[in-house]
């Protein structure tokens, strides 16, 4: 399955389960961002081809950026959720 199709379907299982607003953009701009990372990246765009090589190199990226530990780990959370 393609990422992008799978992330709608994950928004839509986000507002079934009644997420806030702001919850909701967050999401939105972290899966966007994860997903332009691995099709621009790695040339990712199945879900299948994604491993945890991928997200690690992702979340070191954002730790190279600057990004604080505690911003890397509610980003990791927020992935984690949309891979389980």
């Amino acid at each position: 399955m393609f990422i992008e199709d799978v992330i709608e379907e994950y928004f839509y299982y986000c507002q079934a389960k009644g997420f806030t607003d702001k919850t909701m953009i967050n999401k939105r701009q972290e899966l966007r961002h994860f997903n332009t990372y691995l099709s621009e990246k790695r040339a990712i765009t199945e879900l299948e081809s994604v491993s945890v090589h991928d997200l690690k190199a992702y979340f070191r990226l954002k730790q190279k950026s600057g990004l604080q530990p505690q911003s890397i780990v509610s980003m990791y959370k927020l992935i984690s959720a949309f891979f389980n």
